[in-house]
């Protein structure tokens, strides 16, 4: 029974390789031409990603999703939890809008999906975990992560991690007890009140039983 499945496998695997070709081929974009573009929004003379986008103006808004993949532990004995989930940032960065660019390209381009290590040539939110013990990136087989960046400037991140929390515990009803966890999230440097930026925050609590 285990070689037909095998079969089967190898099969879907061609045929979503010829339906990729087939869409590259009819796509007609020059790949030369958007690497430049790339190259132009980040150069040197322009954009310096130690400034936060309108520097000076109003607060960067970030909007953070937490997409969890499951709660792995929780510990009455350590009094923490540990929780694996993808983390999805979005901000606008009016420096890196392409959209009124010429690119010389037969049609026009609404994003750009690029590797996530032109991530390290952006300015990015300094978010944390405040209640975090221990955590990680997950990199097999290479870095979870994911960068998106629209005509507008608005910049779309995501990226798995693993992290152990703590949570404080009342454990008087043990085992009947019900407690809530919180995994926080806060930026590092700023906050509303001297209005360099804020973090809107979608998710920031766990109910764990």
């Amino acid at each position: 029974m285990a070689r037909p499945l095998i079969f089967v496998v190898l099969l879907t695997a061609q045929v979503c390789l010829h339906v990729v070709l087939c869409q590259d081929e009819d796509s007609h974009i020059n790949t030369a031409l958007l690497s430049s573009v790339l190259d132009r929004l980040t150069n040197r003379t322009t954009y310096d990603k130690r400034l936060r986008p309108r520097y000076g103006e109003k607060p960067v808004d970030v909007g953070i999703t937490i997409h969890v993949s499951s709660i792995s532990a929780v510990s009455e004995v350590d009094m923490d939890f540990t929780l694996d989930f993808y983390m999805r940032q979005t901000w606008q960065d009016p420096r890196l809008a392409f959209g009124s660019l010429d690119l010389g390209l037969s049609k026009e381009i609404d994003s750009l999906t690029v590797g996530v290590d032109y991530l390290d040539k952006l300015w990015k939110p300094d978010t944390f975990f405040p209640n975090e013990k221990k955590s990680f990136f997950h990199l097999a087989t290479t870095h979870n992560s994911f960068l998106r960046i629209d005509s507008d400037g608005t910049v779309y991140t995501s990226q798995r991690l693993t992290v152990t929390a703590t949570c404080p515990m009342d454990l008087k009803l043990f085992p009947m007890d019900s407690q809530h966890c919180k995994l926080e999230i806060e930026s590092c440097k700023y906050s509303s009140r001297n209005h360099f930026f804020y973090y809107r925050v979608c998710f920031s609590t766990i109910v764990v039983g």
